[in-house]
């Protein structure tokens, strides 16, 4: 009886340590995996979050922009062209938003604000331009010819864009009384404005990055012509010299055979260059 007691509880103890053992491995087991799961996980995000702030840097509106920016999925795969577009597209979406929220409004005032009413028509056509003008935007970024040869277009066609809101807010200042029109539409109007601005910026991003390129081209192939009056210079001579005088230029001055030899002492053909020069005949093949 004793043995048997004694047996059932070594049975129970083992059983019990198995248990535990199994426990702490699944636990150490989970750790590890979350750990490798979570380290690649960190360093998308801070990669993600970098490359929004690099295409923000400059921009009048940062933080706007990066929280924009930051919104948009598989950023690490984008260029900057596309990420300027995906923040046109963006920015696209505010301006109906926005011209919706007008048409709203316009529907609710009274039959004798005409003030009011004008300039909400007014800002109803600026957005409609506005549109118009960002499709062009978006148009030109995904063109076949690159960004930086449409900047000046592209500068035109945000330039605009900007300038459409101000003046639709403007058309608000001979609305005297009543400004609950311009209070319910301000906000959105200078947002979109703000994020034209930003994409302005990022533009010329594009634009000074072919620049830099253009440049450093320029500096390499400069730095190649070690003298340029002679034209291109590769491997140490100009590139109208022939291969094979260049293994003559090359070669050893033992191993050159001379047709004339100029020296001042008087111990070679000729005692000066001119004189070699005017005894060569003309039209010679010969070097």
């Amino acid at each position: 009886m004793y043995n048997l007691s004694r047996k059932t509880k070594l049975s129970l103890s083992i059983s019990i340590l198995t248990g535990l053992l199994f426990i702490s491995i699944s636990q150490t087991h989970e750790y590890f995996t979350n750990t490798s799961t979570e380290a690649p996980i960190h360093l998308h995000f801070h990669k993600h979050n970098q490359i929004a702030l690099s295409a923000c840097e400059g921009t009048l509106y940062p933080d706007l922009c990066v929280s924009t920016v930051a919104s948009f999925p598989d950023l690490t795969s984008k260029s900057l062209p596309q990420i300027i577009s995906s923040t046109v597209s963006h920015t696209l979406k505010e301006v109906k938003a926005s011209s919706t929220n007008c048409s709203v409004i316009e529907r609710s005032l009274a039959g004798n604000d005409s003030v009011q009413k004008r300039a909400l028509d007014d800002c109803l056509e600026l957005l409609d331009d506005t549109i118009a003008e960002l499709n062009d935007v978006v148009f030109d970024l995904s063109s076949k010819k690159s960004a930086s040869r449409n900047f000046h277009d592209l500068q035109t066609l945000l330039s605009a864009a900007i300038t459409n809101q101000y003046t639709c807010v403007d058309g608000f200042n001979f609305a005297t009384g009543n400004k609950y029109v311009r209070g319910h539409i301000q906000d959105r109007i200078l947002t979109i404005s703000n994020h034209v601005s930003n994409i302005l910026v990022m533009v010329n991003k594009i634009k000074m990055k072919a620049e830099d390129v253009r440049t450093r081209k320029l500096s390499s192939s400069a730095a190649s012509e070690v003298f340029p009056e002679y034209g291109r210079v590769k491997k140490g001579f100009p590139t109208w010299v022939s291969s094979k005088d260049r293994r003559m230029l090359q070669s050893a001055v033992n191993e050159t055979k001379y047709d004339l030899v100029v020296a001042k002492d008087g111990t070679g053909n000729f005692t000066t260059v001119g004189e070699a020069v005017e005894a060569a005949p003309n039209n010679s093949d010969t070097r």
